[in-house]
């Protein structure tokens, strides 16, 4: 009896040498092996719809002077060509001598604390790392994508291949390029891989969530709330079953050791106040957004105000025609379903009636209203795109429909539904692909004339000193101030303004301020040039009054005057 149960176990697991165990496992789609088919499906892809060069970092597209991606670059060079300062995240050549953080830069600011350590310091090249993560967001994707069929129980590649494919070709994933903190979407994938896991476990996952959170953080602003409303969403759900004093500690960690790192990172902040932004209502995400966008439906009038891109959300023919059928099917199979889901079900209604705001729109025609109120504020006024917040709505369903379709799905089959679902949604994303292609080959001519900068400045200058400072100023600061803050970073000059959060520069008293820093420099004015915007100081003779008994000589040069101090002869 005892032989006839060992040779009817054949290769179990348990009599396997340990070697071969381990090695089995690794070829596993859960397994090393799955974790680099799901990471290359992801970069393949990126590197199949982006243009040659962009995820090396040199395509035209980061050139542009004149972007958000910008903004990145100078931020990103200004601050890893610095020396070290406390907290680690200041830097203090863009809005001297005050200073400012890579936060308020959007320069990611856990990315370039790392790439400050690895690669930073005075001499270091000036260059572009956003490619590079650009990279990284497709290849932690996959990563995440990997990481949800693992924790699922999902042993399939076919499934791992659609769940990979499906999430790197997310259309609001894509579609962010522009605003390349946003990719980091990766964030989002890991929050539900480990809503997954703490589902397995029966337990929350606190170790997970309190790496997570802090990260998110560091990462971006938006992407920070969402990770936060997936992890509510899990700790409510253990939290009745939990002792309270277990529960409480799970709650209060993510936050205790976000809290910690703040004063190594950016406290304290300088006295700026954060003032309110406009846009909530505008920057929304319209009814027909995730229905509207693919090959079978297109685009139509799926926007009602151009701040509506901001909720670009379609979801894809797979996605769309898969998932309602099956959630009727797992309600008909598991009646509690709703009920173990529930505060993450809650999560997702609350996310889906943010991103619509308060104006909601189906196409063209309003629907409904309503006045934001005052204690509102402080949040519609910084989370202002609401339109973005439907990211959580549109993750939830695609990860839903493949762990759904590959527990529908019969084994012998498998490979076949999974196939034809990606090649239905390859397919129809063929319009959000095109999307993607046209917006990173976008390119722009330089905006200022180095050589003519150059020449005005000379070799001594190292402080531009500009007027109107930043959210004062008649011209788009896309035209003036991001160009020049590009070319004070590459050219490792202080620059006393910036397009940044978190700057409130008086505007007025432009002749008291030039006068406190004409005398700070201790007898090296000529280190320092003077740059004022002529669509707000067209009079010539106006800005030289400013100066008072300091003489100086003026220039123009593209948009601005360039005024330095004459240097006085013996």
């Amino acid at each position: 009896m005892l032989s006839q149960r060992f040779f009817a176990a054949g290769t179990n697991a348990a009599l396997l040498p340990p070697q071969r165990t381990r090695a089995a496992h690794l070829l596993q789609p859960g397994g090393a092996a799955g974790l680099l088919l799901a990471a290359a499906i992801a970069l393949l892809y990126a590197a199949w719809i982006y243009p040659p060069g962009f995820l090396q970092g040199s395509a035209p597209f980061w050139q542009q002077m004149d972007t958000d991606v910008t903004q990145y670059i100078a931020g990103y060079n200004a601050y890893a060509r610095e020396g070290w300062h406390w907290p680690l995240f200041r830097i203090e050549s863009l809005n001297a001598p005050d200073g400012t953080l890579t936060t308020f830069v959007d320069a990611i600011p856990l990315f370039a604390l790392l790439l400050k350590a690895v690669a930073g310091g005075p001499d270091a090249a000036f260059w572009n790392p956003y490619g590079l993560w650009v990279a990284l967001c497709y290849v932690l994707q996959g990563a995440g994508a990997w990481w949800i069929c693992r924790e699922a129980g999902l042993r399939s590649w076919s499934t791992l291949v659609l769940m990979a494919f499906l999430l790197a070709s997310v259309p609001a994933f894509g579609f962010r390029v522009t605003h390349t903190s946003l990719m980091s979407q990766w964030l989002l994938v890991f929050a539900f891989a480990l809503y997954v896991r703490s589902a397995r476990r029966g337990t929350l996952s606190w170790l997970g969530w309190t790496v997570l959170v802090p990260v998110a953080f560091y990462t971006n602003v938006y992407l920070v709330v969402m990770v936060c409303l997936v992890f509510g969403a899990d700790w409510l759900r253990h939290a009745w079953h939990d002792r309270w004093l277990a529960a409480l500690r799970n709650l209060i960690l993510p936050f205790a050791v976000l809290g910690a790192t703040l004063f190594a990172t950016m406290l304290p902040l300088a006295a700026a106040g954060v003032g309110r932004e406009w846009g909530f209502g505008y920057y929304s995400m319209n009814l027909l957004a995730p229905l509207a966008g693919g090959q079978l439906l297109p685009l139509m009038a799926s926007v009602a105000t151009d701040g509506q891109g901001e909720g670009y959300n379609y979801l894809g023919l797979a996605v769309l025609l898969a998932c309602p059928v099956l959630l009727a099917w797992r309600l008909a199979r598991d009646p509690r379903f709703v009920l173990r889901h529930l505060p993450l079900l809650l999560v997702l209604l609350l996310s889906f009636a943010y991103a619509l705001s308060s104006q909601a729109y189906l196409g063209r025609q309003l629907l409904y209203t309503w006045d934001v109120e005052e204690w509102m504020l402080p949040v519609t006024s910084q989370l202002r795109a609401s339109g973005r917040f439907f990211w959580t709505v549109s993750y939830a369903a695609v990860i839903f429909t493949v762990i759904a379709l590959h527990r529908r799905a019969p084994g012998a089959w498998r490979p076949a539904v999974m196939g034809v679902a990606l090649a239905l949604q390859a397919w129809d994303l063929g319009p959000a692909h095109d999307i993607v292609r046209i917006k990173s080959a976008q390119a722009s001519p330089a905006p200022i004339d180095y050589a003519a900068w150059d020449r005005a400045l000379g070799a001594d200058v190292k402080a531009l000193n500009v007027y109107p400072p930043f959210r004062c100023g008649n011209a788009p600061p896309h035209k003036t101030l991001l160009p020049l803050m590009y070319y004070a970073s590459e050219r490792k000059l202080t620059i006393s303004t910036g397009y940044m959060a978190r700057t409130t520069r008086p505007c007025s008293n432009y002749a008291q301020d030039i006068a406190a820093r004409a005398a700070s420099t201790e007898g090296a004015a000529a280190r320092a040039a003077y740059v004022f915007a002529q669509a707000d100081f067209p009079d010539l003779a106006a800005v030289q009054q400013l100066f008072g008994r300091l003489a100086v000589a003026c220039s123009t040069v593209d948009f601005a005057w360039v005024c330095k101090p004459k240097e006085d002869k013996p």
